[in-house]
C-alpha cells in the first residue's frame, strides 16, 4: 500500500511526529511547502496523513495554518483515499481537526480520524499572553530542571499516544476526531468573543499597521514588526528556512515581504539569534532537539 505523509513545521515538532508516523507506516515524507505552488495536487497514495501545528485556534480561527489550507484546497481526486490528520499544539487545539475535516469534505474526500498531540511549544499559553496584553507582564520560561521535567513529560506522553494513533491507522479506524465538545464551545464562547478575539485583533492590527482588514488578512502583514540587530552577519539562513519564501536578502540583510505564515522559523533558527521584534515578544527560541537546520531547509525546497 502506498502511504504519503504530508507535513508543515516551524519549530520541528510536527516534523518529528511526521517522521515517526512515516517510519511506522512505511510512508513517504513530503513537505507541504514544497507543493503549494502547484495549481492542483494529486497523489496515487491509498493512504494520506496530514500533520501540522495549530495556529490561532485559541482566538476563534480555524487553527489550520494558511499554507495548510492552501494545500488542502488544491487536493484533487481524494474520494477513495484513507485520510488521517494530526495537529500538534501547546494546549488549546480547539476545533482544528473538525475544521480540517470540513475542508477535506469540500474537496470530495473524508477525514477518517484526527488527533491532537500536545508538544512543547515556543509560544506561551493564552493565559500568559493575556497577562502581557493586560498587565504588560513579560512571559517567563525558565531553563531549569522543572522546565526540563515538563519537556520530558510531553515527550513521554507523545510516545504513549503514538502507539494508539498507529494502532488506529493500522486498523483503518474511522469517525474518530479529537475536537472541542459542543459544551466546551458554548462555555468558551463568551470569553472568546468578549476578551480573547478583541485582544488578538488589537495586537495584530498594531503589528501589521493595519486597521480595517479581517484578522486572516492581517496576520501575513504582521512581519512588519520583525527586526534584526548587530549580530546579523548576512548568512541567509532565515531565507532558507522560511517555508513561504517571505524573506529576501538585500545588502546582506533580511527583508520581510509581508506574506508571513507566523511560524517563527526565521526567529527560532537564526544561528546568531539576531532576529527579534514585537511579533515574537511572547515566544522563546525553542526548536525540537531532534531537528536541525538542514531539515528545515529541505522542507522549503519545491519538488
Amino acid at each position: 500500500m502506498v502511504v504519503e505523509i504530508y507535513y508543515f513545521t516551524g519549530t520541528g515538532n510536527s516534523l518529528v511526529v511526521a517522521k515517526e508516523i512515516a517510519q511506522k507506516t512505511n510512508g513517504k515524507l513530503i513537505s507541504i511547502p514544497s507543493l503549494v505552488d502547484k495549481e492542483i495536487i494529486t497523489t496515487n497514495a491509498e493512504m494520506m496523513g496530514i500533520i501540522f501545528p495549530v495556529y490561532f485556534a485559541s482566538n476563534g480561527c480555524s487553527g489550520i495554518p494558511l499554507i495548510v489550507e492552501i494545500f488542502l484546497n488544491k487536493l484533487e481526486n481524494i474520494g477513495s483515499k484513507y485520510i488521517f490528520a494530526i495537529c500538534t499544539h501547546s494546549g488549546m487545539p480547539g476545533s482544528t481537526i473538525e475544521n480540517l475535516s470540513n475542508i477535506v469534505k469540500s474537496r470530495g474526500g473524508k477525514l477518517a480520524i484526527g488527533f491532537a498531540v500536545k508538544t512543547y511549544n515556543n509560544a506561551p499559553s493564552v493565559l500568559e499572553k493575556l497577562k502581557k496584553s493586560i498587565f504588560h507582564k513579560e512571559s517567563k520560561k525558565n531553563k531549569d530542571a522543572k522546565t526540563q521535567k515538563r519537556h520530558q513529560k510531553v515527550f513521554n506522553d507523545w510516545k504513549k499516544k503514538f502507539q494508539i494513533i498507529c494502532e488506529h491507522i493500522h486498523n483503518r479506524r474511522k469517525d474518530l476526531f479529537e475536537t472541542r465538545s459542543t459544551l466546551a464551545k458554548v462555555l468558551f464562547a463568551p470569553f472568546l468573543f468578549l476578551l480573547i478575539k478583541p485582544l488578538f485583533k488589537h495586537r495584530y492590527k498594531r503589528l501589521s499597521n493595519s486597521s480595517n482588514l479581517p484578522f486572516k488578512e492581517i496576520v501575513p502583514l504582521s512581519d512588519k514588526s520583525y527586526q534584526y540587530n548587530e549580530k546579523c552577519n548576512g548568512c541567509g539562513v532565515c531565507t532558507k528556512v522560511c517555508p513561504v519564501n517571505n524573506i529576501c536578502m538585500i545588502n546582506e540583510r533580511p527583508v520581510w515581504q509581508h506574506h508571513c505564515e507566523n511560524c517563527f522559523a526565521c526567529y527560532v533558527w537564526c544561528p546568531n539569534e539576531a532576529i527579534y521584534g514585537d511579533i515574537v515578544s511572547y515566544a522563546e527560541r525553542y526548536h525540537h532537539p531532534d531537528v536541525v537546520i538542514s531539515d528545515m531547509i529541505k522542507q522549503s525546497k519545491i519538488i
